[in-house]
């Protein structure tokens, strides 16, 4: 260049597309082609210029997305997602492939997202254009011309033209037109003003020819970047204020493109354009074959014939509407009437897999992720789980044919750091794996048998779980610990358990200790009931993880005597609901405590049951329970709770009372009735004086007590009755079963047994 003279400005060209548009993108390819620009300018923001030109470098699988977040506050993101039809991803791919320097030039998010956090920040003006229209101007235009399908519209206004640049000339001319007498929102005015200084200093450069690549809505407001004042651009932006963010690349899925598109274009069949795409001219040819041949593949008849009729049944559809081309509209009906023979279900398989798609992304080790990431990705290949995440649809960790479920054992290095993995995932909110039922008990087990379902949505939680560390343990260590800060005596137990199927000894460590502190200072005897079967099972099988549990041991030993003798005094004078929440509680705690077989059952735990069984004012409900739970253990004898039966039957007391009883005596089993006829002849008998206004009372509780018995004893019960009772009688004389089955008034018995027979 001569010394004085000026640089010609370089060629420039606007492309306004349409965000996920598939025609748009097809046809932006074709023309950057015919172009060959040296600068490609995208709308992108600009402080995520390097991760957009990495996406040239990395070998990205669409659907992808950027997430730009704020590193105060996670929950604050924007995410700007791609397909492969997206005009956008398409523009980096050219670029890309020729070499093209690539420019980001929207207004960063650093300014948005603290605009955001600052809402007194705003420009005095009134917007009158609608939202949906400088989102998506293509799509409302093909509305306002009668379109539901925007891809239909698309082809049949712009296909036929021959000329790209005439095609997008006419694009920039058609929002030319539509913003007349519009006034935009702020947020578009600083875009649009940040944008044209992006693009004076990429006209200073070296460039020759540059393409600018925006959301058709902007494209007038940058093809005429010379109307506008560079000083009146610079006054907009200045002193906006600035955020801290990060930016990282997350596999997306095309369920989350049609749930947010991003761009708020409303991708709502992903799928069907990814075909229209690939297939412009026949994509409803192939969308009908792979609508056959995903009916074949579910054992439903669909035959290529069917698919050629339904082909030809779409155009005719299209033809009667005058249009030349069928929509996704004409495809159902079409679909509907021949391959589906007019089922609605084989239609909705048909929309779910080939309008919506179940299609996720991937994005490479080397891509802009959080730390967490890396460890997640590192945690998952050294267990042997990578091979499943990513994975659509439900799959058990290493299932065979010959063994569906699957299952890893405990005691191999590889599957006990699944286990741990898995667990670890859970706390941190991301519930990849779903443990299945074992026979043994789930803690001591050496066999556990995981039940996994990967979610895009994963990817967005490993960025929110990475505010609380950089490793997948270190996260989980301190979320757990947080999760239980001021948790209950039953919530801590658990957070324990979950912590030491998790391996993080010092969270386990932590919550042992405010367990035991929470303990000392709670007079609740439900919390402590609440929490104490947790306790136990940890205790019980914490060897089979090689656990140090004496720390709960000693708790436990602490605990019960306290709670036995707080229990009398908080079963007495309570209502039937809160008796049956203690009930529960109480049954869960004695039986761990019977399992651990520990000396203090018989300086406490027993001398307590005997209070709960004799003294007065207890509930009815507990107080039953009590005489079982003596009676299994044989605490008490046949004889004595014949006598204690006999006097919560007698009549002075009012039938609620004596059902409730009944129902914690017999407490889900009525093998006692069957196999003792002195007792089954004191209920007879407590039956038999009633009258049948306060049968009709009680009878909804008799048959909720009767309705947990198994069906098969509720048809030795039955058959005792209509064989007027004559039980197999293991403890009792013949003499005695006879006079039983003298007294025994069958009528009144059939009539209740028969009720619940029926409900049950």
């Amino acid at each position: 260049m001569k010394s004085g003279s000026r640089k010609s400005l370089p060629d420039c060209k606007v492309f306004g597309i349409r965000h996920h548009g598939p025609g748009s993108a097809r046809r932006l390819w074709t023309a950057l082609e015919q172009y060959q620009p040296d600068c490609v300018v995208v709308e992108f923001p600009a402080d995520a210029e390097t991760e957009l030109r990495q996406a040239t470098r990395l070998v990205l699988e669409p659907p992808v997305a950027l997430v730009l977040y704020s590193q105060a506050d996670l929950q604050q993101a924007y995410y700007y997602p791609f397909a492969r039809f997206s005009p956008e991803w398409q523009a980096i791919q050219w670029a890309a492939q020729n070499e093209a320097e690539i420019i980001a030039m929207d207004l960063p998010i650093s300014h948005q997202m603290a605009r955001r956090q600052q809402p007194q920040l705003q420009i005095k003006t009134q917007p009158t254009t609608s939202p949906s229209l400088y989102r998506d101007p293509l799509g409302e235009a093909a509305r306002i011309a009668g379109y539901e399908d925007r891809e239909q519209w698309w082809d049949i206004t712009f296909e036929q033209e021959q000329d790209d640049f005439a095609l997008f000339a006419a694009i920039n001319e058609l929002i030319r037109e539509l913003r007349t007498g519009h006034q935009d929102s702020p947020e578009i005015l600083l875009r649009e003003a940040y944008m044209r200084k992006v693009l004076r200093k990429a006209l200073k450069s070296d460039a020759a020819r540059i393409a600018v690549v925006c959301g058709a809505w902007h494209s007038p407001a940058l093809e005429e970047v010379a109307r506008y004042k560079a000083s009146a651009d610079q006054k907009l932006l200045k002193g906006l204020p600035k955020a801290k963010v990060k930016a990282a690349w997350i596999p997306w899925s095309y369920p989350r493109l049609a749930k947010e598109s991003g761009y708020g274009a409303g991708v709502q069949s992903p799928a069907w354009y990814e075909l229209r795409f690939d297939y412009p001219g026949e994509a409803a040819i192939h969308w009908m074959v792979a609508a056959a041949q995903l009916l074949r593949k579910e054992g439903l008849d669909a035959s290529p014939a069917h698919a050629q009729e339904a082909v030809r049944l779409a155009r005719t559809l299209a033809l009667l509407r005058g249009q030349r081309i069928p929509n996704l509209a004409d495809l159902r009906a079409a679909a509907e009437s021949t391959l589906c023979e007019g089922a609605k279900e084989r239609l909705a398989l048909i929309q779910a897999r080939l309008e919506l798609g179940d299609k996720v992304g991937k994005v490479p080790e080397n891509a802009s992720v959080v730390p967490l990431q890396k460890d997640l990705t590192q945690l998952l290949k050294t267990s042997r789980l990578n091979k499943y995440w990513g994975a659509i649809g439900e799959r058990w960790v290493k299932s065979t044919k010959a063994n569906p479920r699957g299952g890893i054992d405990l005691r191999e290095p590889t599957d006990l750091l699944k286990s741990q993995l898995l667990h670890q995932l859970q706390i941190l909110d991301l519930p990849w794996g779903e443990r299945g039922e074992t026979s043994a008990n789930a803690l001591g087990a050496f066999r556990e048998f995981w039940l996994l379902d990967w979610q895009p949505e994963f990817s967005l939680s490993i960025l929110e779980a990475a505010m609380w560390g950089n490793t997948v343990a270190e996260a989980a260590d301190k979320k757990l610990r947080q999760q239980a800060a001021d948790a209950s005596i039953g919530t801590l137990a658990q957070a324990i358990m979950l912590g030491l199927r998790s391996q993080l000894p010092a969270a386990v460590q932590q919550l042992t200790e405010r367990l035991r502190d929470r303990s000392a200072l709670t007079r609740d005897v439900q919390e402590l009931l609440a929490g104490l079967p947790t306790i136990i099972r940890i205790i019980q099988y914490g060897d089979a993880r090689k656990t140090d549990v004496t720390a709960l041991a000693l708790l436990i030993e602490e605990l019960t005597p306290r709670l036995a003798a707080a229990l009398p005094a908080n079963a007495t004078q309570i209502d039937e609901e809160a008796a049956q929440l203690l009930r529960n509680d109480l049954l869960a705690t004695h039986r761990g405590l019977c399992q651990l077989d520990l000396p203090l059952l018989d300086t406490h735990w027993w001398p307590a049951l005997r209070k709960l069984a004799d003294l007065p004012g207890i509930a009815p409900l507990l107080q039953g329970l009590a005489v079982r739970l003596l009676l299994d253990r044989e605490k008490l004898t046949v004889e004595d709770c014949g006598r204690r039966l006999d006097y919560a039957l007698s009549a002075g007391n009012p039938p609620l009372e004596v059902a409730n009883w009944l129902a914690g005596f017999l407490n889900g089993s009525g093998l006692l009735l069957v196999h003792h006829p002195a007792l089954f002849q004191l209920v007879n008998d407590w039956v038999e004086r009633l009258d049948m206004e306060e049968l009709e009372g009680i009878l909804p509780l008799l048959r909720r007590t009767f309705a947990r018995f198994s069906p098969g004893e509720r048809q030795q019960l039955l058959t005792l009755v209509r064989r007027k009772m004559q039980p197999v009688a293991t403890s009792s004389t013949d003499a005695a079963t006879d006079a039983v089955t003298d007294a025994f008034v069958p009528s009144l018995a059939e009539e209740i047994l028969a009720g619940v027979r029926e409900w049950g």
